[in-house]
């Protein structure tokens, strides 16, 4: 009987060394992103500045186009 504790209380410890060690190794494996993160960041604000311009000249041109038709009308 004694002999079937040892074989179990090892195994126990065996299995609890082996889930322990597959814990820690994952956590070891787990790969860093922050940088393509703040890559990704940059060029969302990069797109963003760009779309704005855009809009606030493409209104500055409308509203110039319109001051001209204007002038020219009267």
């Amino acid at each position: 009987m004694n002999n079937v504790k040892n074989i179990l209380a090892s195994k126990r410890a065996k299995a609890g060394l082996l889930i322990t060690s597959a814990l820690g190794s994952a956590s070891a494996f787990a790969a860093d992103h922050t940088a393509a993160i703040d890559a990704a960041g940059a060029d969302a604000t990069t797109n963003y500045t760009a779309v704005v311009t855009i809009l606030i000249t493409v209104a500055a041109v409308g509203f110039c186009i319109g001051m001209i038709l204007s002038k020219m009308r009267n």
